[in-house]
């Protein structure tokens, strides 16, 4: 008879906070199987209230690797009975894992180059995506210089500016054009995570990018990425 499985709503919802984490910890140790720089894989809780909003944490023979694993909202919808099972599976722990199992991956054994220029390496943030960075050191030029490229296919199908407001992750911008037109580039942070919207006016907040508070109806809402620091 086989084990039955730990992810699945009916015995999720019946296992407690301990026994869920550890069944976290065996589904991200069977995603990332054979990888051998992996030597050890735990789960970080969130803070009293939400501790849900969970990290995977993957130990490697030269340091940690973190992403963001799940979140409290998720967790409390996934065992909400008056909510559509089919619903209700699209929020799967199962789904968060094979997600954050991916992220890893892309992050686990990048390879680098040294180049005249200076050490060159690429990652695949997202499908169709290329991120190279570039250190350079040069004496010579008297110049020390990091330098970020994104190359995306099929980039002529997206407005310039939809794809600038995608990658940019500085603050907020006003750019003017020659012809005196306008437009705001909002800020994003660079640290990895999900899109959450803050409200300001009923001082709450919820997943995704929304025009407005879902709750209250007000438009004075903020879309930030919900970032995971490391714990100190």
């Amino acid at each position: 008879m086989t084990e039955p499985d730990r992810l699945d709503i009916e015995v999720w919802c019946s296992l407690t906070l301990p026994e869920r984490r550890a069944a976290l910890v065996d589904a991200l140790v069977r995603e990332l199987q054979g990888r051998e720089e992996v030597t050890g894989i735990h789960i970080e809780i969130g803070p009293v209230g939400r501790e849900y909003d969970m990290t995977a944490v993957v130990e490697t023979d030269v340091g940690r690797l973190r992403t963001p694993l799940w979140s409290h909202a998720r967790a409390g919808l996934y065992c909400d009975g008056s909510i559509h099972e089919a619903n209700r599976r699209q929020l799967s722990p199962a789904l968060a894992v094979a997600e954050a199992a991916d992220r890893l991956r892309r992050r686990l054994a990048v390879p680098f180059e040294l180049e005249s220029r200076g050490l060159t390496f690429q990652l695949e943030p997202e499908p169709g995506v290329v991120r190279s960075w570039t250190a350079e050191h040069s004496r010579f030029r008297k110049r020390t210089a990091v330098v970020r490229e994104d190359r995306v296919e099929r980039a002529d199908e997206v407005d310039v500016r939809d794809l600038l407001a995608h990658f940019y992750s500085g603050p907020s911008v006003r750019l003017v054009g020659a012809d005196g037109e306008a437009f705001l580039l909002p800020g994003l942070t660079e640290a990895e995570g999900p899109l959450v919207t803050l409200c300001r006016s009923c001082r709450r907040w919820f997943e995704g990018s929304e025009p407005g508070c879902p709750d209250c109806g007000s438009d004075a809402v903020d879309t930030v990425v919900a970032a995971t620091f490391p714990r100190r």
